[in-house]
């Protein structure tokens, strides 16, 4: 296949994967037909059906895409040099970032990967365990003290915090992507920071 027909083959993939985030952000995955799809990227039902044979393999495209694209994203910042803090500023801001140049597919990735048949479901679910256990293996720099259960925990809370942020926040609001980002480190870093230590076994703290 010739640079230019690659580039136009990946072109219009590209369109079908942003027509459909669009259609699954507004009707759900159950809800959204192939023929809508195809009718939302201006494309024929053949065609749709020639770059992805079914639903499933074009919604497991696009949650790839993007899991692969923040895992990227994530590994990136844990490679960067300073501080265990400035870097988790950095992944904070990192991934608020990726999550908002995607943010429909974003959301369905936090909603809809569980459609998928359990084999599809297996490598997606792999990569956000990657990303968990690397922002774990960051918060353990950042506050080496305490029982090595708790970190996953303070992990979800702090991805859980910047998941959500793409249901209710507008760049076009008083408050700016970047300060955003900084006051949600700030905010996350200084409650995580009191945590007294504790030993192994013991109770998360209330």
């Amino acid at each position: 296949m010739s640079r230019v027909r690659a580039d136009d083959y990946e072109d219009k993939m590209q369109a079908i994967l942003d027509a459909a985030a669009a259609l699954f952000a507004k009707t759900g995955y159950p809800s959204a037909k192939m023929q809508d799809i195809a009718t939302a990227c201006g494309a024929t039902k053949s065609m749709l059906y020639h770059y992805f044979p079914t639903k499933d393999d074009l919604l497991f495209a696009m949650l790839d895409q993007h899991l692969q694209s923040v895992l990227k994203a994530v590994e990136q910042v844990m490679g960067e040099r300073g501080t265990a803090v400035q870097r988790l500023s950095s992944f904070v801001l990192a991934y608020a970032q990726k999550s908002a140049q995607s943010r429909r597919r974003h959301i369905i990735a936090m909603n809809d990967v569980k459609y998928l048949p359990a084999d599809r479901q297996a490598p997606l679910l792999a990569m956000e365990v990657k990303i968990i256990d690397l922002v774990a293996a960051l918060l353990h720099e950042v506050h080496p003290g305490l029982s090595k259960d708790f970190y996953t925990p303070y992990t979800m809370m702090l991805i859980g915090m910047l998941n959500w942020t793409d249901t209710w926040y507008r760049p076009g609001g008083k408050i700016k992507p970047q300060d955003l980002c900084e006051r949600m480190a700030r905010l996350f870093l200084h409650g995580f920071l009191a945590e007294a230590t504790a030993p192994a076994g013991a109770a998360l703290p209330s």
